[in-house]
């Protein structure tokens, strides 16, 4: 097949797009804007990608099929070309992926607000380590791995990251309706996204028409300490396992402790009271019940059982680029990228960063860039989520919308509260570390 992306940019269509041409396919798409790591990734696999978008161009390649990406709007002339001479069929990208990928193969989803795509991660490389060669889709590009997907064995799971975001504009459900989860990993729900979703009942509403098609034979791992996740489990035709802290849960983690390249803590089944240690190179208890989570998601897939699986392996895990992937560093400074957007993720990031580096001066830099940290409507809880670094710079708001997050207030409000904090350009910032003594 020859198959063109509109939008091949983007981190799930980048790595559909490696995918699907390892099978064997012509792939080739457009997009106005390349960004790392998926420009990497891309020209490292030979795709070619064509700057803008060109209708005369789309209808000289002649494709077999076209995905359109979900941030595509109606407007572009590819897309209208589409539309009006109805030449190519067109899908969305999750139903591309269950059409063409997918098919009746056992699927893993990870879900929740936060920590999906590292959860995903780290149940294909539980998985891969315990001697079963999985296909997955990671919406990022993991250090493990030379890329976020592949076919893997067809009579092994696929593992799938499940975004609640709509699928295209012509498809307003959220992805993961399309990945017919046999063993579904919810890690939390917190209200995001909300130029497509009114609130947090909303939000859980989406995931409430997702537990409808978990067959009665699979499982819904979950968040048990989430009171979100609570108030839409358990439900009687779905076998639910609960994770947390908490004693209401079916597999409890404890004896939490930091080291120095990495953490290590217990998991406790209840009813039988049988104990994993496990040690893992992430860093945070986020980080730790993502683990566990992947773990049990695991061990259901090779035998069924949460604890069928040898978790050794976790300590090896590299992690994903832009998530707390080190760039840089000496005896004086360390750099690093991380991808958190929502207040809550960058919250837990820096608490992590803390007790990672502890005794270091923490300087934080926020490029608001997604759609929600463009948005005002973290506008007060970005105060708490940047509360204890020791220097912080907003860089402009990246996108341009009536209810823009507001920086100068942001930097206002966090003086207020006792902070150094500077809403500056890109360029004034990258000026100001230049000027700063790192000792």
């Amino acid at each position: 097949m020859k198959i063109y992306f509109i939008g091949i940019g983007g981190t799930a269509m980048g790595n559909v797009a490696v995918l699907l041409k390892s099978l064997g396919n012509d792939i080739c798409g457009s997009d106005s804007t390349l960004y790392q790591p998926m420009a990497g990734l891309l020209d490292e696999h030979k795709i070619d990608v064509y700057d803008s978008f060109s209708a005369a161009r789309l209808e000289s390649l002649n494709p077999t099929a076209v995905i359109v990406g979900n941030a595509i709007p109606r407007g572009n002339e590819e897309v209208e070309w589409l539309l009006a001479t109805k030449k190519v069929p067109y899908y969305s990208l999750p139903e591309f992926i269950h059409r063409e990928i997918i098919k009746t193969r056992r699927s893993i989803v990870l879900t929740g607000t936060h920590g999906k795509t590292t959860t995903t991660a780290l149940t294909a490389f539980i998985l891969k380590n315990n001697g079963l060669n999985p296909g997955y889709m990671i919406g990022g590009v993991p250090i493990d791995f030379l890329s976020g997907s592949s076919l893997g064995d067809e009579n092994d799971p696929f593992i799938i990251e499940g975004d609640e975001y709509d699928s295209a504009f012509f498809d307003k459900r959220s992805k993961f309706i399309h990945y017919s989860p046999d063993i579904l990993v919810i890690g939390n729900l917190d209200f995001d996204h909300g130029d497509i979703f009114r609130d947090i009942e909303d939000i859980k509403k989406a995931f409430s028409h997702l537990l409808k098609i978990v067959p009665a034979n699979g499982y819904v791992v979950a968040n048990g300490d989430d009171p979100n996740i609570r108030s839409i489990l358990p439900l009687p035709w779905i076998r639910s396992i609960f994770v947390g802290k908490n004693d209401d849960n079916d597999y409890i983690f404890s004896n939490f402790f930091t080291a120095k390249n990495s953490t290590e803590f217990d998991v406790i089944e209840k009813n039988s009271g049988k104990k994993i240690h496990i040690t893992s190179s992430l860093f945070g208890e986020h980080n730790a019940r993502n683990a566990i989570m992947a773990t049990i998601a695991s061990g259901l897939a090779l035998s069924g059982n949460p604890f069928g699986i040898d978790p050794t392996c976790l300590g090896d895990f590299k992690g994903i680029k832009k998530r707390q992937e080190v760039l840089f560093f000496n005896e004086n400074i360390t750099i690093i990228d991380d991808f958190a957007h929502h207040p809550t993720a960058i919250k837990v990031t820096l608490e992590c960063l803390r007790q990672k580096y502890p005794g270091r001066r923490l300087v934080a830099c926020f490029e608001p860039r997604s759609n929600t940290a463009c948005s005002n409507a973290f506008q007060n809880e970005f105060v708490d989520a940047f509360n204890g670094t020791d220097s912080l710079f907003i860089a402009n708001a990246f996108k341009t919308r009536e209810t823009k997050l507001d920086t100068q207030k942001l930097a206002k409000d966090l003086e207020k509260a006792g902070m150094n904090v500077n809403a500056l350009s890109t360029e004034e910032i990258l000026h100001s570390l230049e000027e700063m003594k790192f000792q």
